[in-house]
């Protein structure tokens, strides 16, 4: 599927106009420039995100993750089929719905890395989608999640791929170990 980005496919609704305070969003921004020197996610490609209190916190929709500051992060608050509640001065990233439905099914997720890498597209060996479905929508968060299942990396059919883990270390690994033996 070779769909154009357009943004987000959904409503920003901005409960707070201030970037998230997490301490841990320094490290997911070094995460972010690790995974843009490897490849795996570049401007408006790729999403990470880390579970909090009270949601979790995200790269911001269409931004080089090379010129990424700690204040762009955006914490999603609440998401529903229309809407995104969040916190900070940005759009959060368009596949943060599906960030939200992988966190909801699965309470032992706390870090989603969603990368883009066409030979990752080629693999068999693992968990793939059965469907190729737009991006950003409902139908790819509720394909994602069940191609995932209890493991810890899925291919996204056509799309890219999402690695989980209990921390964004663990994350990082499981994408590591799949990506490695191509």
């Amino acid at each position: 599927m070779a769909e154009v980005y357009v943004g987000t496919k959904f409503q920003t609704i901005f409960v707070r106009k201030t970037p998230p305070t997490d301490a841990s969003t320094g490290a997911l921004l070094a995460w972010c420039r690790q995974w843009a020197q490897a490849g795996w996610i570049a401007k408006a490609t790729g999403n990470l995100s880390f579970r909090t209190g009270g949601g979790f916190i995200i790269t911001p929709t269409g931004t080089d993750p090379v010129t990424l500051t700690i204040n762009d992060f955006v914490e999603v608050i609440g998401v529903d089929e229309k809407e995104v509640r969040v916190a900070g001065t940005r759009e959060p990233s368009s596949e943060c719905r599906m960030h939200a439905a992988i966190y909801a099914a699965r309470p032992d997720v706390n870090a989603v890395f969603h990368g883009h890498y066409a030979p990752a597209l080629q693999l068999t060996s693992v968990a793939i989608t059965t469907h190729e479905v737009p991006y950003g929508t409902p139908a790819m968060a509720t394909e994602t999640v069940q191609a995932l299942g209890a493991g810890n990396f899925v291919v996204m059919r056509g799309h890219g791929f999402v690695a989980v883990g209990l921390a964004m270390r663990a994350a990082h690994a499981a994408a590591v170990e799949v990506l490695a033996r191509l």
